[in-house]
């Protein structure tokens, strides 16, 4: 018992193959960014969080959190909350 290939079952195959590739990027994307929001509130909540006067959210991006280091910073002081919170992200 053979089946035979059609070009329309294996354009079909792609298609569902294509669709299950793209479902799992965003699922974890979803995980990725969840993640990066839970390290932000755990770090936001320390007590050294209240001297900090970045702007940092919880939806603040990786770019983000990069972007705000120059604006973060004074010679060779960092801020201890986002040195904290790269930290985690790059571990």
């Amino acid at each position: 018992m053979t089946t035979e290939i059609t070009p329309q079952g294996e354009e079909r195959a792609a298609r569902e193959h294509v669709r299950a590739i793209q479902r799992a990027r965003a699922a974890k994307a979803k995980a990725d960014a969840s993640r990066r929001a839970a390290v932000i509130r755990e770090e936001l909540a320390r007590p050294r969080a209240n001297a900090c006067r970045c702007p940092i959210t919880s939806d603040s991006t990786l770019e983000d959190l990069l972007a705000l280091g120059a604006g973060c910073t004074a010679g060779r002081w960092v801020c201890p909350t986002l040195d904290a919170i790269r930290r985690r992200f790059t571990r």
